[in-house]
């Protein structure tokens, strides 16, 4: 134990730097939060971006499947006609 008096002064200077102290680390916490919120939607913009991507090319690859369907009829009478002209072939 000691024999030296505190002072109110003393105990209010103590609590001022333990003040700063959290408010330091508190702001240090903030800022690494905001941070890892900003990467994260940075992240997610990117993915965002490639998901439509991938729907614009699934998109072209099913227009491109759905104009062979539609010519298939096509090429198939073109096919009969044809086999059609061999068999007259003597």
């Amino acid at each position: 134990m000691s024999n030296q008096s505190v002072t109110d002064e003393v105990i209010l200077e103590g609590f001022r730097s333990l003040h700063e102290a959290m408010a330091l680390g508190f702001d240090r916490v903030d800022r690494r939060f905001e941070a890892l919120e900003t990467r994260m939607d940075e992240r997610f913009a990117t993915v965002d971006r490639r998901f439509e991507e991938v729907d614009r090319r699934f998109a072209t690859l099913e227009a491109r499947m759905m104009r062979r369907f539609d010519e298939v009829n096509e090429r198939l009478d073109k096919h009969d006609r044809r086999i059609g002209a061999l068999e007259a072939k003597p």
